[in-house]
């Protein structure tokens, strides 16, 4: 399985921008994949014309995801806040599990852009100065991973999932 994810860092290069990366998920204790590569040809600096277009759609389909999410667990009965405390364990209880994720600030494979400077899959509007100021310095990466199905990985080591 693959999954891509565009990564946001401050950085002197690609290459500083990229070990960035890469040790942030060497790091990650919520997200393993089994490679990780960082896109040169894909990736720029804030100096780059298409770097906003990038993390504009990056936190746009971050929201949408999240969207989703609502939506799902508005399918489950949570209409409003109170009602979490009547979650059925399981799928309907992860998925505000995942949304808290989303809106706190932790990676997950469902992520499209993730901002390392803020620990955040959105963007503050005074980062957003800081970079229109200084765009040399800030670094949106592509991050292709791949990692093994449970089931997969089940049949690679003979276990039980």
């Amino acid at each position: 399985m693959n999954k891509k994810h565009w990564l946001m860092c401050e950085a002197d290069d690609f290459a500083a921008a990229r070990s960035h990366i890469l040790k942030f998920f060497s790091n990650s204790m919520l997200l393993h994949y089994d490679a990780v590569l960082a896109v040169e040809e894909s990736s720029c600096s804030a100096d780059n014309e298409v770097f906003w277009t990038v993390l504009d759609q990056g936190v746009s389909d971050n929201y949408k995801i999240l969207q989703g999410f609502i939506g799902d667990i508005q399918g489950e009965g949570c209409q409003q806040i109170a009602d979490v405390t009547t979650l059925a364990k399981g799928y309907p209880s992860k998925l505000l599990h995942i949304i808290a994720h989303f809106v706190d600030g932790f990676i997950g494979i469902d992520s499209v852009f993730y901002n390392l400077i803020e620990d955040s899959h959105w963007l503050s509007e005074g980062l957003r100065e800081t970079i229109q100021r200084s765009p040399g310095r800030y670094w949106l990466v592509l991050v292709e991973t791949s990692f093994t199905s449970p089931q997969t990985a089940a049949l690679i080591h003979n276990i039980q999932v």
